[in-house]
C-alpha cells in the first residue's frame, strides 16, 4: 500500500435537543503499519517518532506501546474470519509537534486485501481515550458497524448511547460516517470524506499551504462550537471518572 494524503471535509450535525451544524476542510495521512519507518522517504518534512514540520508519533496513539506492539496485541485478542496482515492507519499528523486527533481509524486487511477488522480510536479533550475493536464480516462495498458508547466526548452529552459507523475505502477516496443515538433518539451525525493523493513532497507541501493551521483549527473549532452551543441553551454534563485508556473488544455477533 502506498501512503496517501486524504484531503477533504468534516461535517458535524447535532440533531437533538438543539440543532447545530459545523463543517471545515482538513487533511489526514494514511500510512501502512508495516512501513512506518518509510513514511518520510518522499518528503524531508515528514518524520516518524522525530520532530519535523509533520510527524507521526507512536505516543499519540494506541495504548502507550509502539504502534506495532499495540496492533499485534489487538490481533492476538480478536477473532476474525482471516488473519490480519497489515493495517492502514488514518489520522491527523503532528504539525510542528502538535496534534489533536478526535478519531484515528485503523483498517485491518487480510492477505486477500479485504478489510477484516476496524479499530476506532476516539479521544476527548480531557486526555481520555477509548479504542473500539470491531471485526468485519461484511462483504459489501460499504461497511456498517455499531457499538455502545463508552467515553464522555462532548460536555453536552453523557457517556451513554450507541454509535453506528459506515466506512467506505477504495484507491481514490476514504469516507466514514458516525451517528450517535441515545435511547433510540438521533443526537449527532458526523461525516468525513477525503480524496486520496500520493504522499510525496510536492503534494504534502501543497496541502500544507492550504491547511496551515490544521491542528489548531480542529481544537479551536471544537471549543468555539461548544461555546455557541452553550449560548443556544445546551447544558454542561459532569465528566465521569474513567481509565485514561480503555480498549473495548466487540464481537461480530454484537455488531450484527
Amino acid at each position: 500500500m502506498n501512503s496517501n494524503i486524504l484531503v477533504g471535509k468534516v461535517v458535524h450535525k447535532r440533531i437533538n435537543p438543539i440543532k447545530h451544524k459545523l463543517h471545515y476542510n482538513v487533511f489526514a495521512l494514511e500510512v501502512d503499519s508495516n512501513n512506518l519507518e518509510d513514511i518520510g522517504k518522499n518528503s524531508r518534512y515528514l518524520s516518524y517518532n522525530k520532530f519535523n514540520l509533520f510527524s507521526f508519533f507512536d505516543t499519540d496513539h494506541g495504548n502507550g506501546k509502539s504502534i506495532r506492539d499495540f496492533l499485534s496485541e489487538i490481533i492476538a485478542n480478536t477473532k476474525t474470519n482471516n488473519p490480519i496482515s497489515r493495517f492502514s492507519i488514518i489520522s491527523y499528523p503532528r504539525v510542528l509537534g502538535y496534534v489533536f486527533n478526535p478519531i484515528t481509524i485503523y483498517l485491518g486487511f487480510d492477505e486477500s486485501n479485504k478489510i477484516g477488522l476496524i479499530i476506532y480510536e476516539v479521544n476527548n479533550t480531557f486526555g481520555q481515550r477509548v479504542i473500539y475493536v470491531l471485526p468485519n464480516n461484511n462483504k459489501e462495498e460499504i461497511i456498517y458497524q455499531r457499538c455502545d458508547k463508552k467515553l464522555f466526548i462532548s460536555p453536552f452529552n453523557g457517556d451513554n448511547g450507541v454509535y453506528t459507523f459506515h466506512v467506505k475505502d477504495n484507491e481514490q477516496s476514504f469516507q466514514i460516517g458516525i451517528n450517535l443515538k441515545v435511547d433510540d433518539e438521533p443526537i449527532i451525525n458526523a461525516y468525513f470524506f477525503g480524496q486520496k493523493f500520493e504522499l510525496n513532497h510536492k503534494n504534502l507541501m501543497k496541502t500544507f499551504r492550504s491547511n496551515l493551521f490544521l491542528t489548531f483549527k480542529v481544537i479551536i473549532a471544537i471549543h468555539y462550537e461548544a461555546l455557541k452551543l452553550y449560548f443556544k441553551g445546551m447544558k454542561f454534563k459532569k465528566k465521569p471518572q474513567v481509565e485514561k485508556i480503555q480498549i473495548c473488544y466487540i464481537s461480530a455477533e454484537d455488531i450484527s
